[in-house]
């Protein structure tokens, strides 16, 4: 009988370890969820404002003219394939 019971206590143990464990990746996925609703609608047009902000600064930095701004279509295109694309034309 003692066994019996030492078992099932050794079980209620375990389970309280594996319902931590999955209350643990409940909360991580959920955190996950919401950093990424939060920060999923700034989408690609703020890392192409922040592209041209950054190429101003750069530009203003080292004394260049200023450049002309380049649409968002336009930036999906790397600088060394705007030429053979068109998008940069």
């Amino acid at each position: 009988m003692s066994h019996q019971k030492k078992g099932e206590a050794d079980y209620s143990k375990s389970m309280k370890t594996v319902a931590a464990a999955i209350l643990v990746m409940g909360l991580s996925l959920a955190t996950i969820i919401l950093v990424y609703l939060w920060f999923g609608h700034i989408g690609p047009s703020f890392s192409a404002e922040r592209q041209q902000e950054q190429e101003d600064e750069l530009r203003e930095q080292y004394g260049m003219e200023p450049r002309e701004r380049f649409t968002s279509k336009e930036l999906e295109v790397p600088p060394s394939l705007r030429n053979v694309t068109g998008a940069g034309s």
